[in-house]
């Protein structure tokens, strides 16, 4: 949850300040957005130059290393590792807040978007109820792991989007491009705390849908659209043909393309077309579940994880 996650990033940000003298550490990920559970892990980034998103790996290393030392001298943490990868992380586990925890390093993209995500989340109570559902329900089927193959948690997400916004008449989201834009330009550590979630997306909700009726509608627009190749845009709110020339989205080995709002990358490179075909046919099967030429045994499927808590980590 935010509250005892937050209480651990304030006794994180004391021992940054304690070994650095600077940086400012914000939340970010499903504990942030609004669209997390109460088992939901908690993503933080630590921010030294706000101007910057990615700092010299140099520089990087040398604080994953002297920040990990002194958290795993704090009695509120546990399993404290370090991880070079691409992106250096701490991991550890939050003894407060029961979750595990990764702490990255200048990640600006991440920040903003949590932020956006999170406005996103406020303006409608549908929107977080159907991520939450739709995330466990991909979870269910083992098609929620970006390791194996199948859709992150970032791409459930923006599929949502996406269909709330041209999948519905009248829509429940509007294209993203004026708030992406604005959000480009603000310095994570000194002006995004100006700005309110609850106010930052100016959009007046005319539709009245329950969420079941958004559900039934949210898999027949997706099954029809997985046969189709084309990149779909969140930012834009609208879908193009894919062009193998366009920067960024020109990998023929992409099964599936959505266009990350910010840098606009594919958030769905993880999905491998092995994997694509069972995700196609778990969504073919839900669609014909609710037309009835297939016997409506369950929805959700049987994965051998946790069962899940159902209260958002909000």
């Amino acid at each position: 949850a935010v509250v005892s996650t937050q209480s651990t990033g304030d006794a994180i940000q004391a021992i940054v300040m304690s070994n650095f003298g600077e940086g400012v550490l914000h939340l970010t990920g499903s504990s942030m957005s609004g669209f997390g559970t109460k088992n939901s892990d908690a993503d933080m980034a630590l921010v030294f130059d706000p101007h910057v998103s990615v700092i010299p790996k140099s520089k990087a290393r040398k604080v994953i290393v002297r920040l990990a030392g002194s958290l795993r001298r704090e009695a509120f943490c546990s399993n404290v590792e370090t991880i070079f990868a691409k992106v250096p992380i701490i991991k550890l586990f939050d003894n407060i807040s029961g979750c595990d925890v990764d702490i990255n390093i200048n990640n600006l993209i991440g920040i903003k978007n949590s932020f956006l995500l999170r406005s996103i989340s406020t303006l409608d109570e549908r929107i977080p109820v159907f991520v939450i559902a739709l995330k466990l329900w991909a979870k269910s089927w083992n098609i929620n792991s970006a390791f194996h193959g199948t859709m992150s948690s970032y791409t459930l997400v923006n599929m949502v989007l996406y269909f709330l916004q041209i999948g519905l008449s009248p829509p429940l989201l509007p294209a993203l491009k004026p708030y992406v834009d604005k959000l480009q330009g603000v310095n994570v550590n000194s002006q995004l705390q100006n700005y309110r979630p609850s106010e930052f997306i100016k959009f007046t909700v005319k539709n009245t849908e329950p969420v079941g009726a958004l559900w039934v509608k949210f898999f027949y627009f997706w099954n029809k659209r997985f046969r189709q190749k084309k990149i779909f845009s969140v930012y834009s709110a609208k879908e193009r043909l894919r062009n193998y020339n366009e920067h960024g989205l020109d990998i023929p080995s992409y099964a599936f393309v959505i266009e990350e709002p910010f840098q606009k990358d594919n958030i769905a490179r993880s999905v491998q077309y092995n994997q694509f075909e069972e995700i196609k046919l778990r969504f073919s099967e839900m669609c014909r579940q609710m037309q009835g030429t297939l016997p409506f045994e369950r929805m959700f499927g049987e994965s051998k994880e946790e069962r899940y808590d159902f209260g958002q980590g909000r």
